[in-house]
């Protein structure tokens, strides 16, 4: 199984080497990577195909391992670090990658004083506003590299954890330290990050151009691994309501696949029918009217598409029930029992529906059918 879908910028062989101790290893890799609008560095990354005498190297050696990565085209640093379900680790690094990058191309439109076609991320947030209705469209303000919907209003803050979404500090923070504690205490029965994207990924069955609908994408990590799934005019959007989170997405994860937008996921922008996959991870239990949410990214998916969900779940035991309603109102989080979306998705007629339940988290997907159209 090979580690992007689509067609990445280098698949094939390679030589990793370390020191301390010494080992080396022939693998099979496959890299992709882009420049940062905001600092212009080139990052590339991508993941090692299974390899039984790396696998015993790295797990001997530790989670991860700075080393050198060699192929035809050239001697880089990487690191090598976040195995996945099957076996494969993510490899990272920065500035001239080593494989041959492709020129920039010329807009065919352009004509002969050689202007440069607008960079891929333009594109995607042209591909992103384009999925608007027309209402909504024309209202959009595009100038800070995001879709702006709400004119610059800022977001409600009812509670606690409302008010820690729209601080600029959380939105700093968020992927790092942030949302893995938030996803610790619930106890997702030691999935980690890595693992929970490769999931989505799964589930959302992505691949192609598909159009995908992230809500709640917060500062966008999640939106990029999605896009990274993507090709052709495939298209994730990260939808959030934090003007704080949202600037944290285009400023780190921005790409040829990736855009986002500020909105109120309550009344999303687009017609019935619009995306391929539509998702929401780790915040539905956040949100003062989760349902309406819930319904609208159902009102938006076409038939045949796919949704999945991760949120709490607040167990079935009287006791355990009683206390996680208590600490997680005061602060503003809802838990949902067992059966709360299977029976939403059941209600709209959907099929194939899965559901997971890791401590207090549950992952919930289905597909929606084919006569469920609007």
């Amino acid at each position: 199984m090979s580690d992007l879908s689509g067609k990445p910028d280098y698949r094939g062989p390679a030589m990793l080497t370390f020191d301390n101790p010494a080992a080396e290893f022939d693998v099979q890799i496959d890299l992709r990577g882009h420049s940062q609008p905001i600092d212009g560095v080139f990052r590339w990354y991508g993941r090692v195909r299974p390899h039984e005498a790396l696998q015993g190297f790295m797990e001997a050696a530790g989670s991860s391992r700075k080393g050198r990565l060699s192929t035809d085209s050239g001697d880089v640093p990487v690191l090598v670090s976040d195995v996945d379900p099957w076996g494969r680790y993510r490899l990272q690094g920065n500035g001239m990658p080593p494989y041959p990058l492709e020129p920039e191309e010329e807009d065919p439109d352009s004509g002969a004083d050689g202007v440069v076609a607008p960079k891929l991320e333009s594109r995607a947030l042209e591909r992103a506003a384009a999925l608007l209705e027309p209402e909504f469209r024309a209202g959009a303000v595009t100038t800070d590299g995001y879709v702006e919907l709400l004119g610059g209003t800022p977001a409600p803050s009812p509670t606690a954890a409302s008010r820690a979404m729209n601080n600029p500090l959380v939105a700093s923070i968020y992927e790092k330290l942030w949302r893995p504690a938030g996803v610790a205490m619930m106890g997702v029965g030691g999935l980690s990050m890595s693992a929970e994207r490769a999931k989505a990924v799964a589930d959302l069955r992505l691949s192609g151009a598909m159009s995908v609908l992230d809500v709640a994408s917060g500062p966008g990590n999640f939106t990029r691994y999605l896009s990274d799934h993507l090709s052709g005019d495939g298209i994730a959007i990260g939808f959030d309501i934090s003007e704080q989170m949202i600037r944290r997405a285009v400023r780190d994860n921005r790409g040829p696949h990736a855009a986002y937008m500020r909105g109120d996921a309550q009344s999303l922008p687009f017609a019935d029918n619009t995306f391929d996959a539509v998702c929401c991870y780790a915040a539905l239990y956040l949100m003062p009217n989760p349902l309406t949410v819930v319904d609208e990214l159902i009102r938006v998916l076409r038939p045949g598409g796919r949704i999945a969900i991760m949120t709490s779940y607040g167990r079935s035991a009287a006791p355990v029930k009683s206390i996680l309603g208590a600490v997680s109102g005061h602060i503003g989080i809802r838990m949902f029992d067992k059966n709360q979306f299977t029976s939403i998705f059941e209600t709209h007629g959907m099929t194939e529906i899965e559901q997971e339940v890791r401590g207090l988290a549950q992952f919930v997907s289905a597909t929606n059918s084919a006569t469920n159209a609007r």
